[in-house]
């Protein structure tokens, strides 16, 4: 009877093993393997402007955010810099400093961005800065000249001693059954005196696949209506003009980095 069972053991053993080496052989045979990337392209980038999750309208009036005031905006302008993307692995490329300066502006309908020559990877996390580092800033003008003119001509600029606008946002709102009135917001540094600069790191569900054949396009939703109802409360009636504001401009760059988000990633192939 003994020998009976031990027979029994052994055969069920050699079954569950056999079984388990199955399922292992299964489980690498199922295994995703990816396509060896090569090369550089271009990653592009379109910051897709919505109110309250649907595409925002300009000169049209909104509902009311979590202030009660209805937003009916007419532009918004910022300055975006510093990419950063890293790799499926950890691996982080970091954009050329010289080049990783640009701009939005609704009002010339320019809200794409394109990074050149980015190198072969699948990339999960995007980091980029809003507005003008310190570093760059405290460099001169005469170090970022064309940059500076261009920000100038698209009204995202002081004088140099104040330095960029980071955030040109302007409008009219209704706070509750007040009559409508104009808003500006011109938010930046204040010189070297007050750093505004603020950076965001984003994580995509999709990823980003880059290499000598594919060039994707990548959407970033910039959700407007944070900018003045998130972390921070920024109440208009109280001050509808912010510009050097030692108390609310820092508080609405905290909420610009509340905006930003990954959307749809479309993989294009592209030289």
């Amino acid at each position: 009877m003994k020998r009976i069972l031990s027979y029994v053991a052994l055969f069920l053993s050699t079954s569950v093993a056999l079984t388990s080496c199955s399922t292992d052989d299964n489980n690498d045979n199922n295994k995703e393997v990816k396509e060896v990337l090569v090369g550089k392209n271009d990653v592009t980038f379109t910051f897709n402007h919505k109110m309250f999750g649907e595409e925002l309208k300009y000169n049209t009036l909104n509902k009311a955010n979590g202030n009660n005031e209805q937003l009916n905006v007419t532009f918004l302008k910022y300055i975006i810099s510093n990419f950063q993307l890293t790799d499926d692995k950890g691996g982080v490329y970091t954009y050329p400093k010289d080049k990783g300066y640009f701009f939005v502006d609704s009002e010339s309908n320019d809200f794409k961005v394109t990074l050149k020559d980015v190198p072969a990877g699948y990339y999960t996390k995007v980091k980029f800065g809003v507005g003008v580092d310190q570093e760059k800033y405290l460099r001169g003008e005469g170090d970022q000249q064309e940059f500076w003119d261009l920000c100038k001509k698209h009204d995202l600029t002081w004088g140099w001693l104040t330095g960029y606008k980071f955030i040109n946002y302007q409008g009219t709102f209704i706070n509750g059954t007040e009559e409508e009135a104009g808003f500006q917001l011109h938010i930046g540094s204040h010189g070297s005196k007050l750093d505004n600069y603020k950076e965001n790191i984003l994580v995509s569900k999709e990823e980003i696949k880059v290499s000598d054949k594919y060039a994707p396009l990548v959407d970033l939703n910039v959700e407007v209506s944070l900018l003045l109802d998130s972390t921070d409360k920024i109440v208009l009636k109280e001050r509808p003009y912010i510009m050097v504001d030692a108390v609310r401009a820092p508080k609405i760059m905290t909420n610009a980095t509340t905006m930003f988000s990954v959307g749809k990633v479309t993989t294009k192939q592209g030289l």
